[in-house]
């Protein structure tokens, strides 16, 4: 038989075919010295102890030359061996990432806020901190409040990003007056809001702008825009409004806020997890073509999790609604702004956006304004009853329960927007655990992740997943006993 790298691949011989190896060829060697070859080869012998010694040697080469062949596929290699084989189509492993967040940070106008500064979490108490320094000003604004001081015939002006938007108070002029006027006048420009007693005033799609007033607009109260990331890689998100304690104490620094919701990190990507994205790689090195979009988004933009892209190539409205000759992009994790220059940077000239989520930004070509989608998410529960073996060879493990609810979670964070959720494949993780005689799953699901399921609510059926959608799966939302 032929070992080695042959036509089927690497083929290794065993020990024991090692050891009679040896032993036929001794004794074809002593035969051609004409010697006697009727030597003692049992194991407890003088030779048979020699013989022993040099096949384990042998075996362990053997071993090492497949595990080096076997290092070069993708589908078989594992660790450092694994990021090296799928290198060769441009795929890198997913590296553990930490939460990302822009807050706003209020204060007295001219304060710095330096990078590193840290605020914590409104419920958890976790640490996030800034990422690049931010000074508090107008030039750097993202939520003003301004105060008229009434005068008669008074010109009252603001300006956005170099725009003016301007109001001209009457003979005699009223609060009330001037800002209607001021409200009128900026439109849709700018996100206003008239509490009758002064103007709140944010951006539309980015997330800071430049704000020159006239001196009878006083500022009540400003914010500036800063990234923010937790100290600590996390998979732990912010609903709006919770990153919201200050801890580093800043002369001036009054007050923080998340007025979007913080993307989640992520652990770094497993083994498996990188085989199954190892042939998107190819794609990731096109531009502009519908297949390479959704891998550079992936590789490119922290956070992101899963991506889908549809695209209408035709001269009319889409039954979804995509204009004419658009990219519409559906995306799961990451940070708005991101997302939107990234899809700017893959997407081919001349082509549209689509999507309710509206992002612009300056580019070296201009004003840009992207368009993308969030999925909806449909959030799962899983409730695992285990049947245990009895009888010797079937251990349960100590912590069999937990290795089963770690199982049934990442069999369930694998799934992809779109993606439905079949009953059937969470079985095989399972019973990597020892000592199992059977398992009985059932699953409930919502769209409300405060949704608490009825026994009634969990069944044995697939979860049908529309194409906007991502099921989503928690520790917390796994049962297992």
């Amino acid at each position: 038989m032929a070992y080695g790298v042959t036509k089927d691949g690497f083929v290794r011989p065993r020990l024991p075919e090692i050891r009679q190896m040896i032993i036929d060829n001794l004794k074809e060697r002593l035969r051609a010295k004409n010697l006697s070859d009727d030597i003692e080869t049992r194991p407890d012998s003088v030779t048979g102890l020699m013989i022993d010694t040099f096949a384990e040697r042998e075996a362990a080469i053997w071993e090492m030359g497949e595990g080096v062949y076997f290092a070069m596929y993708p589908g078989s290699a594992y660790g450092v061996s694994l990021d090296r084989a799928a290198s060769f189509t441009g795929v890198k492993r997913l590296q553990a990432e930490r939460s990302r967040a822009y807050v706003v940070a209020y204060g007295t106008i001219g304060t710095t806020i330096p990078a590193g500064s840290r605020i914590a979490h409104a419920s958890t108490q976790t640490l996030w901190q800034t990422k690049f320094s931010a000074i508090i000003n107008l030039l750097n604004a993202s939520d003003l409040t301004v105060v008229p001081v009434v005068q008669n015939s008074a010109l009252y002006s603001v300006t956005i990003d170099n725009i003016s938007y301007e109001y001209t108070s009457g003979a005699t002029a009223t609060l009330t007056d001037i800002l209607a006027g001021l409200t009128a006048a900026m439109g849709t420009n700018a996100i206003v809001t008239n509490n009758g007693a002064s103007l709140r005033i944010r951006p539309v799609n980015a997330q800071i702008f430049s704000v020159i007033l006239t001196d009878n607009l006083a500022v009540n109260r400003i914010g500036s825009a800063i990234q923010a990331e937790s100290v600590d890689v996390s998979t732990e998100g912010a609903a709006v409004g919770t990153l919201n304690n200050i801890v580093t104490l800043i002369d001036g620094w009054e007050s923080v806020t998340n007025m979007e919701e913080a993307s989640p990190g992520r652990l770094a990507e497993t083994d498996d997890e990188l085989r199954a994205r190892y042939d998107q790689g190819v794609f990731r090195l096109g531009a502009g073509t519908l297949p390479s979009i959704a891998p550079n988004i992936r590789e490119n933009v922290p956070n992101v999790t899963a991506v889908k892209v549809f695209e209408n190539n035709t001269d009319a409205v889409d039954a979804s609604g995509r204009p004419p000759h658009s990219l519409h992009v559906v995306v799961d994790g990451g940070i708005d702004l991101d997302i939107a220059k990234e899809i700017y940077r893959i997407k081919a000239a001349g082509i549209d956006t689509h999507g309710a989520i509206e992002k612009s930004f300056i580019s070296v070509e201009g004003e840009q304004t992207i368009r993308f989608d969030r999925p909806y998410k449909v959030y799962v529960w899983i409730k695992a009853v285990v049947t245990i073996q009895t009888g010797e060879g079937n251990i349960f493990p100590f912590d069999g329960f937990q290795r089963i609810t770690q199982s049934l979670l990442i069999t369930g964070i694998n799934h992809d927007i779109g993606q439905d959720v079949i009953l059937q494949k969470f079985y095989s993780g399972v019973y990597q655990t020892n000592g199992i005689a059977s398992i009985d799953l059932t699953m409930a699901h919502s769209s409300d992740p405060d949704f608490i399921p009825a026994p009634e609510d969990y069944t044995a059926n697939n979860i049908v997943i529309e194409e906007y959608e991502v099921a989503v799966f928690s520790m917390s939302r796994i049962e297992v006993n």
